[in-house]
């Protein structure tokens, strides 16, 4: 079986760093981009965590976001542009930034929710 390349938004958090310890011991995931939405001069897994952006989520085949809402959105949005399945952490939403997410769902037969 292939090994599903993943992506772990908001790294520097409690989730994040048990997402990170959890995703070595799992051997269906390959760890390959760590996002923060500040610069952070540290490596995790010998990955330095960036910001998001196109050219970090290309690799990955999932994203899991354990962000702040405003984060989540901007994650959804390159998400959506380059196909790719996020997995959503964060809570915190207003009703607003709610109704974004289902337009951003609804427009993307590939998402799903549960």
């Amino acid at each position: 079986m292939k090994k599903i390349n993943l992506a772990i938004s908001g790294c520097m958090g409690r989730m994040g760093q048990q997402l990170i310890k959890s995703s070595k011991k799992n051997k269906n995931f390959k760890l390959v981009a760590l996002t923060e939405n500040r610069l952070v001069n540290k490596k995790f897994n010998g990955i330095k965590p960036e910001l998001n952006s196109d050219r970090v989520f290309k690799k990955t085949d999932v994203i899991i976001d354990f962000t702040v809402p405003v984060c989540t959105l901007e994650i959804l949005k390159i998400a959506s542009k380059l196909k790719k399945k996020v997995v959503i952490g964060t809570t915190g939403f207003t009703r607003s930034q709610e109704n974004q997410i289902k337009k951003i769902f609804k427009k993307n037969t590939y998402f799903k929710s549960w």
